[in-house]
């Protein structure tokens, strides 16, 4: 079980080929358009079970790229839901254990042994939750890729594993400059969202990102309205 279950596959896409996509820089897909909605910092107990509704609602797929320490934080709850969004379909991706820069990148420059065991620690939860036969190929750097210096040996470690990293190409901003309101993100998703037949969009499910949950059903009908089709990273 490669990051999603097998109801799952139907929605799924090469994570390979969209990191190859974000690096670089080209998201055209021959007049296609499909996006990957991504949720960060998951899972938490209060904000996780509202997305996890609205994606139910609207019958679209999500890739949740979860932190350990959270799912840790959130007990039995945590890794139930966890289940619940493997089984309807989305996928699952490792976005650490502890999301703490200083341990994974020292001076701004990654410690690839240090990273490897922050986000085992992650993967050994997933499959304590998930099953011994679950694992992901699919990671997001906390920070981005994109942030760092020094990351040439874990490109080299993610290619002799065949497993992506992924990056967006848009946002909805909960996570940058001020507070904002639900319609203040969806306007930022759709404001960087424009112009790509690739929309890789960053959001978070973690504790107080209520307005996101809340922004997110007029994401959700500004790419159906506009053709889109919504996949998973796997």
């Amino acid at each position: 079980m490669i990051g999603v279950n097998h109801n799952g596959k139907k929605d799924s896409y090469d994570a390979l080929e969209i990191a190859d996509k974000l690096k670089s820089g080209s998201y055209s897909n021959n007049g296609e358009k499909i996006v990957f909605l991504t949720f960060d910092d998951g899972t938490s107990t209060t904000v996780t079970p509202e997305i996890l509704r609205v994606l139910d609602e609207n019958n679209v797929k999500a890739t949740f790229f979860l932190t350990g320490q959270n799912i840790e934080r959130g007990g039995q709850k945590a890794k139930d839901l966890i289940k619940q969004e493997f089984e309807k379909g989305h996928a699952i991706a490792n976005h650490s254990y502890s999301h703490n820069y200083k341990v994974l990148y020292p001076q701004r420059t990654l410690n690839l042994e240090a990273f490897n065991a922050d986000f085992k620690k992650t993967d050994d939860i997933l499959k304590n939750v998930l099953g011994p036969h679950f694992s992901t190929r699919v990671i997001r750097c906390p920070g981005g890729h994109m942030s760092w210096k020094g990351m040439d040996p874990l490109d080299s470690y993610l290619a002799e594993n065949k497993m992506a990293s992924i990056d967006w190409n848009a946002l909805n901003a909960d996570a940058e400059g001020k507070k904002k309101n639900a319609q203040e993100l969806a306007d930022y998703a759709i404001k960087t969202s424009q112009g790509k037949e690739i929309v890789v969009l960053l959001m978070h499910d973690t504790y107080g990102k209520e307005q996101t949950a809340k922004a997110l059903p007029q994401i959700i009908k500004h790419f159906k309205d506009n053709g889109y089709a919504f996949k998973t990273l796997a």
